[in-house]
């Protein structure tokens, strides 16, 4: 079989399991809705609701979420401070998507609901979390045509036992009847980012994701992931997916980080 050939039979194959996978989400979702209802107590709290919220919250713990507002950095989506259009992360910084966009600052509850996500295996949060992408990609005026996750090695899913991006992806693209493909996979093993700074982030994830579906071609693609911090895998991501042949990416996280303040050496300049 020829590479084209071969590309070809990946990309359909690539297209009808998105599809499967899509259809399978909405009716596990449904069944489970109806078995389980999540609307009885908070999914923060644990304590039981009064008032029904499509988000699953009660209300205190819905007052301590930090949302990032109207008036944002338009690259990263970073809650501004002042009039400027661009936060200081971003002002020097070409990025390979067009924007990212969050409901949530990660900090406080946001970060909770996420860390239990993700590290204490409560998948069902993702559909907490879902549902205010979901409300963010409307209120942003987004427009793509496919959504796409930032994948995990088969290593770091199988340690975890999911990977949380496809989880919320799945989500956003049932209630926004958007579909969802499989179409990057991380190419080899990359070091921790927590500790490394913007520019370490960057070349440790460079050439880390290829793109593996035609089915990108000439669309305009949504990036899901959980977490906005320098932009670093966004960027990544979507570089692949352009060499790919999409016609732009947009980017959809759950929240996004503060900015970091410098913080200023004896002489008065930037200490890094």
């Amino acid at each position: 079989m020829t590479d084209i050939k071969k590309s070809r039979q990946e990309s359909a194959e690539g297209k009808s399991k998105g599809r499967l996978k899509n259809a399978v989400w909405k009716v596990k979702n449904a069944f489970f809705g109806a078995l389980f209802p999540r609307s009885v107590t908070c999914d923060v709290c644990g304590e039981e609701m009064s008032v029904k919220s499509r988000y699953c919250l009660c209300g205190e713990c819905m007052s301590k979420l930090e949302v990032t507002g109207d008036h944002v950095c338009l690259a990263c989506g970073v809650p501004m401070s002042d009039e400027a259009d661009y936060c200081m992360r971003c002002q020097n910084v070409k990025s390979e998507f067009v924007r990212n966009r969050s409901p949530l600052v990660y900090d406080g509850t946001a970060r909770d609901i996420i860390h239990r996500l993700k590290f204490g295996g409560k998948k069902y949060l993702a559909e907490t979390l879902g549902a205010f992408m979901s409300d963010e990609y409307l209120k942003s005026r987004m427009e793509c045509d496919i959504a796409v996750y930032v994948p995990m090695t088969e290593a770091e899913e199988k340690k975890r036992g999911f990977n949380q991006s496809e989880l919320l992806a799945r989500e956003v693209g049932a209630r926004l009847n958007i579909p969802v493909l499989p179409a990057l996979v991380k190419t080899r093993e990359t070091a921790t980012q927590k500790l490394l700074s913007g520019k370490e982030r960057a070349q440790n994830l460079k050439g880390a994701f290829a793109c593996v579906f035609e089915e990108v071609k000439g669309r305009r693609i949504l990036l899901i992931d959980d977490v906005f911090t320098t932009g670093a895998t966004a960027s990544a991501c979507a570089a692949a997916l352009l060499k790919g042949g999409a016609r732009d990416v947009s980017v959809l996280t759950a929240a996004v980080t503060k900015l970091k303040i410098p913080v200023e050496s004896e002489d008065g300049t930037p200490a890094i």
